[in-house]
């Protein structure tokens, strides 16, 4: 039942004033900033107001955005499907256009040639500008790989945007257990920023006029910004040291949920923190019988013997992206659990540190996601003669895909 009420959708508006006694704000705060400042080009502002949009209420709040557009519309996805949600997406783009607005739009090209979208197609033929990105071979100071963009940034006029873990269509925005989350203020036009600097990256003419930085007040709300670049020298893992480090930290608790959750650093880190007396809990996804259910399920299985706790989430396809360390952090956005999150993919996460929004997180959703779901068993696990090996090969060549 709780889930079920989650599937109609769930909105929280955060960082619209002092949330906590200042005090104890202030400590909590403290700590985390201080800890991702040294790993983020993009450290905490704090004029900013967010808001929470949970399964099936962001698609009204992200179309209300964009039809609330009156100058820009800049928009970066994996996938942008041409089924009935991603139509709404399509029309309400072109309209936009048709009107005025100068809408922009990055599309990752192995994603969306991927579910065989027409979407592209659609955009030019009625003059919207459309990049195509990667993928990029690439040698990085993690060794060579092959650069997409995953990241899901839906923007608008300089000061608003949403970013989270959805993709564009049905299965995201329609049935998926996911989220997107809406901010206004000063990380907005940092995303801006972030859009413009990925434009002129994937070879987008011309240039983007970043718009004017926002005047006045529009919240208080504590946001950094921390990316996966690696053509991007210097910040080719923040987020992989953003993370880590804060898992490091962790003193009382550790939830996360990713449905690709292998990498090896990570799991070692969260191994180290239950040592220390951490609890850790992980949601994962089933993908069907595809191989990415049964990485996940080897990951419980190395990870279940050490005392991290797994669960299944398997109402719907779980998409959704966190990890939320004690009262003060919460990273959500568009990483996954995998290795190509951390060095070979164009990824962008927020991180919030103010203890009320990462309390409210825990009971709208890492809370709720964990009572609604079952542990995952050692017979879940148990993996056949053949499985064993074909699994610690992907795993293992999981860094170099």
């Amino acid at each position: 039942m709780r889930w079920l009420l989650g599937c109609l959708g769930l909105s929280v508006l955060l960082g619209c004033g002092p949330q906590v006694p200042a005090p104890r704000l202030a400590a909590a705060a403290t700590d985390f900033r201080a800890l991702t400042a040294p790993h983020v080009a993009r450290p905490h502002t704090t004029n900013n107001r967010i808001a929470l949009h949970a399964d099936r209420a962001a698609m009204p709040a992200l179309l209300a955005m964009l039809e609330g557009a009156r100058h820009s519309i800049w928009i970066e996805t994996f996938e942008l499907h041409d089924d009935p949600a991603g139509r709404k997406i399509l029309d309400t783009l072109i309209a936009k256009h048709q009107a005025g607005v100068a809408v922009r739009v990055i599309l990752d090209e192995i994603g969306n040639r991927a579910v065989k979208s027409s979407a592209v197609k659609v955009l030019e033929e009625n003059g919207v500008p459309v990049l195509y990105y990667g993928p990029y071979p690439y040698r990085g100071k993690d060794g060579v790989g092959l650069n997409i963009t995953h990241r899901k940034l839906y923007l608008v006029d300089g000061d608003r945007g949403m970013t989270g873990g959805m993709n564009l269509g049905d299965k995201y925005l329609e049935k998926a257990h996911d989220m997107l989350w809406a901010l206004e203020g000063e990380a907005a036009w940092a995303l801006h920023e972030e859009f413009a600097a990925e434009w002129s990256r994937g070879g987008g003419k011309p240039a983007l006029q970043v718009p004017a930085a926002p005047v006045g007040a529009y919240g208080a709300e504590a946001v950094a910004i921390a990316v996966t670049s690696p053509r991007e020298r210097g910040r080719e893992d923040e987020i992989r040291q953003v993370l880590t480090r804060a898992i490091d930290e962790a003193k009382v608790r550790v939830d996360l949920a990713y449905p690709f959750f292998w990498d090896d650093d990570l799991l070692e880190r969260l191994y180290a923190a239950e040592r220390r007396g951490v609890r850790v809990r992980v949601v994962i996804t089933k993908h069907g019988k595809a191989a990415m259910t049964r990485l996940n399920l080897y990951s419980a299985r190395q990870g279940m013997p050490r005392g991290i706790e797994f669960h299944w989430f398997e109402a719907a396809y779980a998409h959704i992206k966190y990890c939320a360390i004690d009262d003060g952090f919460l990273l959500i956005g568009s990483s996954n659990g995998d290795t190509l999150t951390f060095e070979n993919n164009q990824e962008l996460d927020l991180v919030l540190s103010n203890p009320a929004t990462v309390a409210a997180f825990r009971r709208a959703v890492s809370d709720a996601d964990w009572n609604a779901t079952s542990p995952v068993t050692p017979e879940d696990t148990k993996l056949g003669f053949v499985s064993r090996p074909v699994l610690g090969l992907l795993e293992w060549l999981d860094a170099y895909l």
